[in-house]
């Protein structure tokens, strides 16, 4: 269970970083900053290989179903113009 919370610190920092390298941008911004775009790859690559290790232990589908839910009612990034 302490590997998970140490998991779950890590995706939430990737995530924070993820949403701090999108703000205030636009598609086009980012298409043409090939940094902003790797950390920001990097970012996701680091969540999702954090998701991947979670153990089953602990964490009840419920749980787990709210935490995506807030994820995925994110604000989203504007299309460029």
């Amino acid at each position: 269970m302490r590997r998970d919370v140490l998991l779950l610190g890590e995706m939430i920092e990737a995530a924070d970083q993820a949403q701090r390298l999108t703000e205030g941008i636009t598609i086009g911004d980012l298409e043409a900053d090939r940094q902003r775009r790797d950390a920001l790859l990097w970012n996701f690559t680091v969540l999702g290989e954090a998701a991947s290790q979670l153990s089953d232990e602990g964490w009840s589908a419920a749980a787990w179903t709210s935490v995506m839910t807030g994820a995925r009612s994110r604000p989203r990034m504007p299309e460029s113009q």
